[in-house]
């Protein structure tokens, strides 16, 4: 284990060691003894300790325990399809994130468990079976319960769920990072007549009837930066005329793009009429 962990790209300290291990700080000290006397080269950098990695012995053990990124994601996924959660399982995992970083495999940890919500989605698309979406968090009406849904379609980035909520028959766009946990029933679709999928546009806002609004904005430099940085997706719709960058598109309602453009507004020219008579309208209920 110190072998493997002195040997990754990551910097440890001698409390680190000691902590990771769960052992005293002089237990770290009298192995990297043993390591020097065994021929390895240990080196002392600002506090951090690992192994030299232009040696031959060195070369020769990285052969036999070095994992890279993808190998060691790879091993994790490997461990997490045991089907038991056993302390054995949990120990691996925790001594692979110990090694590797727990940046790159917490996050995975993250992944793997909205990873489980989206094949259930899936399963129960594919079966056209309804499901419960457990305790679901909404932020709107600021509630927790769970929600008994016809899920149909998947976005684009796949987080999040466009389903059919039986109980206040509506299409809705659900976040799988919102639910607990997807229950899947062995109830068939019943509503799938009404299943409509909604227009999310560039800055996040939803038409759930898919009905949409034209926007066109002039932009310097800055704001088209901004606009590229925040909203991504806004790039399909702008061109570059000169020194100035042009947003011409559509959008779900004026609220999103229209609070970009206050925030920024010296430096942009809203052109659409209706989009400035909604920012004036804004403006005057909750700025002036």
């Amino acid at each position: 284990m110190l072998t493997l962990l002195m040997q990754t790209n990551r910097r440890y300290s001698v409390n680190d060691l000691a902590q990771l291990l769960e052992v005293d700080r002089r237990t770290i000290y009298r192995y990297i003894n043993t390591f020097n006397e065994a021929g390895f080269v240990v080196e002392t950098n600002h506090r951090h300790v690992r192994l030299a990695q232009n040696t031959q012995i060195h070369r020769q053990l990285s052969q036999l325990l070095y994992f890279n990124q993808e190998e060691a994601l790879t091993l994790y996924n490997a461990i997490d399809a045991i089907e038991s959660d056993t302390e054995r399982k949990t120990e691996l995992k925790r001594k692979l994130a110990s090694i590797y970083g727990t940046k790159t495999v917490q996050e995975k940890l993250i992944k793997l468990e909205k990873s489980r919500l989206l094949k259930s989605l899936m399963e129960a698309m594919e079966r056209r079976r309804r499901v419960v979406l457990v305790n679901y968090s909404s932020p709107s009406s600021n509630t927790t319960a769970d929600r008994l849904v016809e899920p149909f379609c998947l976005s684009d980035d796949k987080k999040h769920v466009w389903a059919y909520e039986v109980n206040t028959r509506q299409n809705k766009l659900f976040k799988l990072s919102r639910a607990e946990a997807v229950r899947a029933l062995d109830e068939p679709w019943l509503l799938s007549m009404y299943h409509r999928k909604g227009f999310t546009d560039a800055f996040r806002i939803i038409s759930f009837d898919g009905q949409t609004l034209p926007a066109r904005l002039i932009m310097n430099r800055r704001a088209y930066d901004l606009m590229m940085e925040e909203y991504p997706l806004a790039q399909q719709d702008v061109r570059q005329e000169g020194e100035v960058w042009i947003f011409d598109g559509q959008v779900s309602s004026y609220v999103g793009i229209g609070r970009f453009v206050l925030g920024l507004a010296d430096c942009i020219t809203v052109e659409t009429p209706q989009l400035k008579d909604w920012m004036k309208a804004f403006a005057l209920k909750h700025i002036i």
